[in-house]
């Protein structure tokens, strides 16, 4: 089937039976980014329906690299521009010229008036906005303006206001943005966009939750989760491996939010306690690595601990399919961050294998206690000790318990039922939005 753009902001919306093409916008931080899979699958599955999808990476932050080999044939980098500035006032400043005379060049002479001191404040003081304006398309007009973080939608409001940007807002709030970003700024720190943003998408109800308490208009925010692709983990319950040892694994950004020292201190005692031989393979890299590896041998669990850094997808999925049990120990950081449902936890039940998740976040609307996993108290060595005895003692359940984890991973998070949802919110978006216009 030929699908014909149709400019739905100059039109009013009408679904038919074949569904018209959007033109889409999704703003990041950096893409592609390894930890962030669910960006790349996204933009892939809206493409794959037909839609059109341009990627800006609005954070002058360097991409890490993508994981998910699967999209690789949809090409996304040519899809996608990584915004980027000199980090110096002086090296902006020597820059500027060449920023202007692009944005010039792209829209016009008559453009340059755009940018508005009354519009842009402070990043139109250390001049950002002048980078990231002269790096959007000639008209920079979309259906859909998709912010996947809620810290970049003032930028996006910002340039919209001043003609770079035209289409309605959608702002996605998935982790740090409505966690630690509120715990550092405040409650208010959204007042600015709750009039502006057309629709909003938190991935876990947790969140949504938190959203609506800080002024989210609660009628325009859906629950909608970071999709998978369920063909690259399919389902293979584990067999006898013939070993005398339990293989644990952890996948994940070692981070404080992660939980991985309590995790290993939970290990610790179980061998202590039960005297069962255990090895346990980490999966990431970050910051806390040096000191995870030195904790692991403080509690004398060096052979038994690999760290692997950072992998690919499908290489995570290699890892899931040769462990027994999987933990998942987030917990909230000093700073307040917290998680949805992280996206390895779901993968690690796609394929059959028994979860470990914390009570923290969204987790538990994902991880069931004694029906799709079991859980313990976040930050809590001996509750995620107990957890690990638990499911344990469990062992000759574990074919139902996963079997049902299966199940609620391909509800909840199975990439068609997630993007259908997706296009839906977008196209009630437009419909709302050309009812009661706000451009």
């Amino acid at each position: 089937m030929e699908f014909r753009y149709v400019n739905f902001a100059h039109i009013g919306f009408r679904k038919t039976k074949d569904r018209p093409r959007m033109k889409i916008a999704f703003f990041v931080n950096a893409f592609p980014m390894m930890s962030e899979a669910f960006i790349a699958n996204s933009a892939a599955a809206l493409i794959d329906q037909g839609h059109s999808v341009d990627i800006f990476g609005v954070g002058n932050v360097t991409p890490t690299g993508l994981s998910v080999k699967s999209v690789e044939d949809h090409h996304l980098e040519r899809r996608t521009v990584n915004m980027s500035w000199p980090t110096s006032r002086l090296g902006r400043v020597a820059g500027l010229p060449g920023a202007l005379n692009t944005i010039a060049r792209k829209n016009g002479v008559a453009a340059l008036g755009r940018l508005r001191p009354n519009i842009y404040r402070r990043s139109m003081r250390d001049l950002t906005a002048v980078y990231q304006a002269s790096a959007f398309g000639r008209d920079g007009e979309y259906d859909i303006l998709h912010c996947q973080f809620a810290t970049l939608a003032e930028g996006v409001i910002k340039h919209r206001k001043a003609g770079f940007l035209k289409g309605h807002i959608v702002v996605n709030f998935r982790g740090y943005d409505i966690s630690e970003t509120v715990a550092a700024i405040g409650p208010h720190v959204y007042d600015h966009v709750w009039s502006e943003a057309s629709s909003y998408v938190a991935n876990c109800d947790y969140f949504r939750r938190r959203a609506v308490d800080l002024g989210c208009p609660e009628d325009r925010i859906d629950v909608i989760g970071s999709g998978i692709r369920l063909e690259n983990f399919p389902f293979e319950p584990a067999t006898d491996r013939g070993e005398n040892h339990v293989r644990f694994l952890m996948v994940g950004r070692l981070i404080e939010r992660k939980g991985f020292q309590v995790a290993l201190r939970a290990l610790a005692e179980f061998i202590r306690r039960t005297e069962t031989p255990i090895k346990v393979d980490i999966v990431g890299d970050g910051a806390m690595r040096p000191g995870l590896e030195a904790l692991a041998n403080d509690l004398g669990l060096g052979a038994s601990v690999q760290f692997h850094g950072a992998r690919t997808h499908s290489e995570i999925a290699g890892f899931l399919r040769h462990t027994d049990v999987f933990l998942a120990p987030s917990m909230t950081s000093a700073r307040g961050g917290q998680d949805a449902p992280v996206n390895t936890l779901k993968e690690a039940m796609a394929v059959g294998r028994p979860v470990i998740g914390t009570i923290h976040g969204g987790i538990p609307e994902l991880v069931i206690e004694g029906e799709t996993g079991v859980l313990a108290t976040e930050n809590d060595v001996d509750s995620l000790y107990a957890a690990i005895i638990r499911l344990m003692d469990q062992r000759a359940n574990w074919p139902q318990l996963v079997t049902r984890a299966r199940a609620k991973v391909e509800d909840m998070y199975d990439l068609d039922r997630v993007t259908e949802r997706l296009v839906t919110l977008y196209e009630r978006t437009i419909a709302r939005g050309n009812a009661h216009p706000t451009d």
